[in-house]
């Protein structure tokens, strides 16, 4: 039922109660000045506080106005509202009295004994009147209140419980007619509901709080990846939520902990430097089993707690897990001067605080693990680049030294081949012919070695100019043809013939597929055939283009290797059975020729790929090289100056 109905409908009543009463107490004491008439003013005040009281969600508001217009309204010398706490104490949360009374300070504490008034109200959840407390040992004096001489203390009840008390205290011992007690415990319950309701709204309106703080906090900290600043942040940020008036993160290193942040500490340098054996028994270990933060109420009585000497003693500690990915990181040490200053709410909203501070250091130290990778490989990077230039400079300058003495080694030996003992003699013919061959190969190597060290250093020279593809591939085929019919090889071609003409440097691309047909002579087995195709397509950017596919029945190339063929040097067998030889079945070589392949057709604009099943020595999965070549050049370093229309048809032969 609403209050103020219910105030209304006890006007009645009350005034009659208590005129019937004065009636027959007649030669009773006269009753103190305040409550001396009980009017209708009385009733509607009570009627206007139970309004109040139900409008208002602060606590602060709430008692400190209940109680002013209770003192006011009815006269009272004092009016105190007393709050129960754990360990049956009562404290005090607001009080008035006349002005020329300083009033009992606000957290005074009063015990809740058993056999004393606090404790049967605290106990009964009924009033107690007491008409003279000069005679009543066990009722709670207080030293600023001496003038009390009678009190009624009323239980603030929450259905069967009782929250605290309604205290007030008379200047005069008189006794308390129960329409007054009537009166105000209708007043006390009402205010009991009210309190009730401000506490939960308080409490709500701080987990909102805390709530949108965390979120705030952990945007922030997801926000830094500098692992130089999240764990002072993280210290900073805590302090908001659970304050402390010394801090620390610290991390786990082997047997150690770190001290990676702290805040309150005497000597700055002295707490960074610190390290913290971890033993066997002590505290970390202790919340690492438990998973969960650890508090120590005084640590002067904590076994093992050992104190530094350079560090102010704060009697409380608080120690919470940094937990990821399920293990324990570190920890947020935290310390308070007051003994048993931490509570359990202080330990959850710090460990919910810690989950965020966690993933945040998790965050950052990737992070610094990824910068420093990064500066790892770009060292690496640089130091392999100034490799690969010493190896480019090493390649260069070893085939200029090689080409010269073989050029005098060529001259003499065509010397040789006009002699007539050699003219006149086989064996000695067939030995320098095998001599000329020699020279032949090295120079095609020392010629391969220039390449690709033009290419390395972006020196290639080329000379664009209109170039039919089946011209080159015929020459191809014909410097080729001993070897094919060595190997029983057949090189067939298929609508090369009827590609256009392009612009671009015929004697680079007689290396890229004489390259190309090379190395599906050396990996197909005897027998096998070797297909050349050609066709107009769109390339890079729909430019105007031609394709020529190179296709064997050979062994096949495993996908794996399908990037790293083209790299100089790479070898896809052991280079340890390397068996060297330009057309031999499997025969190895320098590793130079796909590389120099892939060096030309990208400087002409083009574009040079693999496409193979796998590598198969048994059933010949076969391979097939693309080359893609624009049919005017791309690369305006080597473009033609327009002088006239691309020359059309077959060249005459």
């Amino acid at each position: 039922m609403n209050l103020t109905l219910w105030i209304s409908l006890l006007v009645a009543t009350a005034a009659g109660a208590y005129w019937f009463g004065r009636r027959s107490r007649s030669a009773a004491p006269p009753p103190d000045e305040t409550f001396e008439h009980i009017t209708l003013e009385h009733l509607q005040l009570s009627s206007e506080i139970a309004r109040q009281v139900s409008a208002m969600l602060s606590l602060d508001g709430l008692l400190p106005y209940v109680v002013r217009l209770i003192r006011e309204r009815f006269g009272f010398y004092f009016v105190g509202v007393w709050m129960r706490e754990e360990g049956d104490v009562l404290a005090l949360q607001a009080g008035g009295c006349p002005q020329e009374v300083r009033p009992p300070q606000k957290g005074t504490r009063l015990p809740v004994e058993a056999d004393s008034p606090l404790g049967r109200v605290c106990t009964q959840g009924e009033c107690i009147p007491l008409d003279d407390t000069v005679k009543i040992l066990a009722y709670p004096h207080l030293p600023e209140l001496p003038d009390t001489r009678s009190a009624l203390l009323v239980p603030l009840r929450m259905g069967t419980d009782v929250i605290g008390l309604l205290d007030i205290r008379c200047k005069r011992a008189r006794s308390f007619p129960s329409v007054e007690i009537t009166l105000l415990q209708g007043l006390a319950d009402q205010l009991a509901v009210a309190i009730r309701n401000a506490q939960l709204y308080q409490t709500e309106q701080k987990r909102r709080q805390l709530a949108e703080s965390l979120q705030k906090i952990g945007s922030e900290l997801a926000g830094s990846l500098d692992m130089r600043q999240v764990p002072q942040q993280i210290l900073e940020q805590l302090a908001a939520v659970v304050p402390y008036e010394r801090g620390s993160v610290l991390l786990q290193y082997g047997d150690e902990l770190e001290i990676i942040a702290q805040s309150g500490f005497p000597d700055d340098q002295r707490a960074i430097n610190l390290r913290v054996p971890i033993r066997e028994g002590d505290v970390f270990k202790q919340m690492v089993a438990a998973n969960r933060p650890i508090w120590v109420d005084d640590v002067t009585q904590s076994d093992g707690w050992q104190q530094l000497d350079w560090l102010p003693l704060n009697r409380s500690w608080m120690g919470v897990p940094l937990i990821t990915k399920n293990r324990v990181i570190g920890m947020i040490s935290l310390t308070r001067k007051e003994a048993g200053a931490f509570t359990e709410e202080d330990a959850a909203l710090v460990l919910a605080f810690a989950g965020q501070a966690a993933v945040a250091l998790e965050n950052a130290s990737l992070y610094d693990e990824i910068i420093r990778f990064n500066a790892e490989l770009e060292k690496a990077y640089h130091n392999l680049a100034r490799l690969d230039q010493a190896k480019a400079d090493f390649i260069e300058v070893a085939a200029h030294e090689l080409r010269t003495p073989l050029t005098v080694i060529k001259g003499y030996t065509q010397v040789l081949a006009t002699r007539p003992a050699v003219v006149g003699d086989g064996e000695n013919q067939a030995l320098l012919n095998s001599v000329m061959d020699g020279i032949s190969r090295l120079h095609e190597i020392i010629n391969s070695m220039l390449d690709v060290s033009k290419i390395d250093n972006q020196t290639l020279s080329m000379h664009l100019e209109p170039t039919w593809l089946h011209m080159v591939i015929r020459r191809v085929a014909g410097e080729l043809k001993t070897a094919l019919e060595e190997r029983n090889l057949a090189l067939e071609t298929q609508n090369v013939r009827q590609l256009p003409w392009i612009q671009a440097d015929s004697e680079l691309l007689y290396k890229v597929f004489y390259h190309l047909i090379i190395n599906a002579i050396k990996y197909t087995p005897d027998g096998g055939r070797i297909t050349v195709r050609g066709r107009k397509v769109l390339g890079q950017g729909e430019t105007p283009s031609v394709e020529v596919s190179v296709q064997d029945t050979g062994i096949g190339i495993d996908p794996e290797h399908h990037e790293l063929i083209f790299e100089k040097f790479y070898q896809t067998g052991k280079v340890s059975v390397h068996s060297s030889g330009r057309t031999k079945f499997k025969g190895g070589g320098p590793g130079l020729g796909l590389a120099i392949a892939r060096g030309i057709v990208e400087a002409h604009g083009g574009r040079i790929w693999v496409e193979s099943p796998g590598h198969d020595e048994e059933h010949f999965p076969g391979s097939t090289f693309y080359v893609q070549l624009p049919v005017k050049a791309a690369n305006p370093q080597y473009a033609l100056a327009e002088t006239g229309a691309m020359p059309v048809g077959e060249p005459q032969m």
